[in-house]
């Protein structure tokens, strides 16, 4: 045993021990050269999209069907954090949704909107039954501007009237996910503006800086691409006008009921004074000066 120890002890049987050691784990690293990578290259090289590879229960961004919605206002009660918002208001005969907003940057996907709502839907390619609002499989939306991060899945100005179901009915939707993807679009394109006016405080908001030349250049050019696709459809323009050039405040002090209203009125000449939008100062007169004279032409 002696002897043993002697031999295993030794210099050349320590090289040879550690010299094994090293070229065990240089052989398992080799062997990664002849077989199939095991990492994702996300994003942009995947065999299939990462939705697709989810299970059907993943708790992703929250969706709404308003096909199917009874305008109950469970989901917006029971939310502990209070991230959903839903008006009603009387339209014309009617009583109708116009606002149903779900702060997504604040919810935490407890899924209790979920179990609350009364109203179950059967999307295709689930097993499952759903409800009108659900959890989805959505979950990209890296973003610089948390104010895209609320999902508007009504449009400002928009009504929806509520559904009625059917007693022991399931209600067909949409596939999951489908919504939350268009949802995002829209927010991505129209909720920028709620973080350009809260920057503007930290900005030289005079006159003189507004309209200097090159600001005023660059913002032309901006402001441009923007209201050629827009055309002539007055509801796009409406839709630019509100996003682009007014503060979003409805506080009416140019007069109308809200800013949508005073947008409207520019753009059907029933109103000529672009300088009544208060909170927007002389960077709102300015815009909607560039959008008037880029819709006429020189």
């Amino acid at each position: 045993m002696s002897a043993h120890n002697d031999v295993s002890s030794s210099p050349l049987a320590r090289v040879v021990r550690s010299a094994r050691s090293v070229m065990d784990g240089l052989a398992v690293t080799l062997s990664y050269l002849f077989r199939p990578p095991t990492t994702i290259q996300y994003p942009d090289r995947i065999p299939r999209p990462i939705v697709d590879t989810l299970p059907e229960r993943y708790r992703g961004f929250l969706e709404v069907d308003l096909a199917t919605c009874t305008a109950c206002k469970a989901c917006e009660r029971d939310c502990p954090i209070g991230c959903i918002a839903i008006d009603l208001e009387k339209v014309g005969d009617v009583r109708a949704m116009t606002r149903f907003d779900i702060d997504m940057g604040k919810c935490m996907y407890c899924n209790i909107c979920v179990e609350s709502c009364p109203v179950p839907n059967q999307a295709p390619g689930d097993v499952e039954p759903t409800k009108c609002i659900r959890m989805t499989r959505e979950f990209e939306a890296a973003t610089d501007d948390f104010s895209t991060l609320t999902f508007r899945f009504i449009r400002p100005g928009d009504a929806v009237v509520p559904f009625r179901p059917k007693k022991g009915t399931v209600e067909p939707t949409e596939e999951r996910g489908r919504i939350a993807r268009k949802v995002l679009r829209r927010a991505r394109e129209y909720n920028v503006l709620a973080a350009h006016w809260a920057e503007h405080l930290l900005r030289d908001d005079s006159p003189e800086a507004v309209n200097a030349p090159d600001v005023l250049a660059a913002r032309e050019a901006e402001l441009g691409p923007l209201v050629k696709a827009a055309g002539p459809d007055l509801r796009k323009l409406e839709d630019l006008v509100f996003a682009q050039a007014l503060a979003q405040t409805d506080c009416g002090a140019c007069g109308y009921n809200d800013c949508r209203g005073y947008a409207r009125a520019i753009l059907i000449g029933d109103d000529a004074d672009l300088d009544k939008c208060e909170p927007g100062g002389p960077r709102t007169g300015r815009d909607l000066l560039l959008i008037t004279k880029l819709r006429v032409g020189p």
